[in-house]
């Protein structure tokens, strides 16, 4: 009765046991790579959300550091320009003076030097020459003064009770030339508010004057916002890169996406929507808040109201309020997109998973099913050669699992390559954004450990958009791709050369320094520069090249690299601009 029981358990025990084994094992296999899919999926949107978060953060952050840094010039800017006009004045006064010294008299020169300077007025008259004499009598003076000229006015004082006229020759009789502050009303402005002025006098040491001119604060400081509302909008136009500026009381500064709305105040508009959510805006910028606003906005691409987010942040010391956005539309749609991409490469992935698995099966029960008919047929001869055959059999079976791990191992390498596709860029070949920023987190982290230096190059091609125009975006690729054979003949095997956009790039220099990086910058620009292309002959690129400073964080970083190739961009193009610690 044993035996009879034995010999149905090794007639039908492989016919269950071989397939069930090589079915699990394809399904462990096949569920796995579905979880790494979903997995995938599940977080993409997010992180592109994130991620488009964070640069829109640092677009506004860069725009007001630019602004911050114009505003730091203000008073050295106004030295320099009140200075300059004396200078100018000056040299004129002595020309004529050197000329004629030995054919007029002291009078004809004094009037030749008085109408050759009455004419140089700035800032619609309010900035002028003038000219007193060291007692203090007026001797040159704007057009609504001429009739001080001749009298004395050494008492005269400022608003804030300063002996102006006093101070000025003071200044000329000691040092020769200087600067001095003063406060006074303005002319067509209210006349209880006083304003700031700096001025600049002279010694004029062939008679007995000083001359000198002045300026404003909030003239010059004017001239440098609508400076830097300039570059901004520059900025505008050559990129992606917008940005929208408010003052607290809700005039629109800035408005690269709806330029017909600068000028006009939200508060005071009959649009509701708008005058919501600048109100928004503006309580966060008050309320010390630097988060995201979400609201609803007519996307002018295809004029429809769709949910975008948008940073914005107060500039310290000012009322403005900077700030640019995006549609969460449109990085629904990347995210869609790359999901169907993926989704693909997993289809791909489990037909053939799931091919070979009924190939295994197959075979597994083919093998199953003749192992037991032989089983059954020399039963009795097992008995006698039991050893011996169970040697055999165990053989047999590890040749199975052999193919069976040789199989899952052409399955593994199958797995990494899809990896790699998705890692590297369709056109270049070279590592894409998603690939290059995690070399580049890698890269920080290998840092905080072995401590040694490293450097990063951005590379824009110049004029990208005007190639693609004029001669055809096969072209335009060709140009890319040309351009990246090029600069990884510039490259050493450990460098990281990854393309963060459209005609964008970014090299990681591991041990490398700044001045180094900056030599490697060059010799890429020069290769490119000498380079004829097919049907464009030739093509520039801008580089900003930064090293690492320590402690910084690597949005820090990646900010200080971008803000290196605007400056490039901003001082001409085809160069290398490096920003130094």
């Amino acid at each position: 009765m044993n035996e009879k029981y034995l010999l149905r358990f090794i007639t039908f025990a492989p016919i269950v046991f071989i397939p069930s084994i090589v079915f699990a094992i394809f399904f462990i296999n096949i569920s796995h790579t579905q979880y790494i899919f979903n997995n995938s999926s599940k977080n993409l949107q997010e992180e592109l959300m994130l991620k488009e978060k964070n640069i829109t953060a640092s677009k506004v952050k860069m725009a007001i550091s630019l602004i911050n840094y114009e505003h730091s010039t203000i008073e050295e800017r106004l030295h320099i320009k009140v200075k300059d006009r004396v200078e100018k004045a000056f040299a004129i006064g002595s020309n004529i003076y050197k000329q004629n010294r030995e054919k007029k008299s002291d009078t004809e020169i004094k009037k030749m030097i008085l109408d050759a300077l009455r004419p140089l007025l700035w800032n619609d008259g309010e900035s002028f020459i003038f000219i007193l004499d060291k007692e203090g009598n007026f001797v040159l003076s704007p057009e609504y003064l001429r009739h001080m000229e001749g009298k004395n006015i050494i008492n005269f004082k400022d608003a804030t009770g300063k002996s102006v006229i006093q101070e000025e020759i003071r200044i000329v009789n000691e040092e020769g030339e200087g600067f001095l502050w003063d406060t006074f009303t303005r002319a067509k402005k209210d006349i209880n508010t006083q304003y700031k002025q700096l001025a600049f006098v002279k010694d004029f040491e062939h008679f007995n004057w000083y001359m000198g001119s002045a300026e404003y604060l909030d003239t010059t400081t004017l001239e440098i916002e609508k400076s830097t509302l300039t570059i901004l909008r520059n900025i505008n136009k050559n990129s992606q890169d917008y940005f929208f500026i408010y003052d607290m009381d809700g005039n629109i500064i800035l408005h690269s996406y709806n330029p017909e709305l600068e000028g006009k105040n939200f508060f005071t508009s009959s649009d509701k929507v708008h005058h919501s959510v600048v109100e928004q805006f503006i309580k966060n910028a008050k309320e010390g808040s630097s988060n995201f606003v979400s609201y609803s906005w007519e996307n002018p691409k295809n004029g429809k109201f769709e949910t975008k987010l948008s940073y914005v942040e107060k500039i310290p010391d000012t009322n403005w309020v900077v700030g640019s956005g995006f549609y969460t539309k449109e990085i629904e749609k990347i995210a869609e997109s790359q999901i169907a991409e993926l989704q693909k490469i997993n289809e791909a992935k489990l037909i053939t998973i799931k091919f070979y698995s009924i190939i295994f099966t197959i075979i597994s029960i083919v093998v199953s099913i003749f192992i037991s008919r032989k089983l059954k047929e020399n039963f009795d001869w097992f008995k006698k050669n039991l050893e011996l055959k169970s040697n055999q059999l165990q053989e047999l079976n590890s040749e199975l699992e052999e193919k069976i791990e040789q199989r899952t191992h052409e399955l593994k390498e199958a797995y990494e390559r899809m990896h790699l596709i998705a890692n590297t860029d369709s056109l270049t070949q070279i590592h894409n954004r998603y690939s290059f920023l995690n070399a580049f987190n890698n890269e920080l982290e290998k840092y905080k450990i072995s401590k040694i230096e490293f450097s990063l190059i951005m590379l824009d091609i110049d004029y990208f958009k005007n190639i693609n125009d004029t001669f055809g975006h096969d072209i335009g690729d060709y140009a890319i791709v040309e351009m990246t054979k090029i600069v990884k003949e510039c490259l050493r095997s450990s460098d990281i050369f990854g393309r963060v956009g459209g005609e964008e790039f970014m090299i990681l220099l591991p041990y490398t320094s700044l001045e180094s990086a900056k030599d490697i910058a060059q010799r890429i620009r020069k290769e490119i520069d000498e380079h004829r292309f097919k049907s464009i002959n030739n093509m520039s690129v801008s580089l900003g090249v930064v090293g690492y400073k320590e402690g910084e964080s690597g949005n820090t970083m990646l900010k200080r690299v971008d803000i290196a190739l605007y400056e490039a961009k901003t001082q001409g193009r085809n160069m290398v601009f490096v920003l130094e610690f």
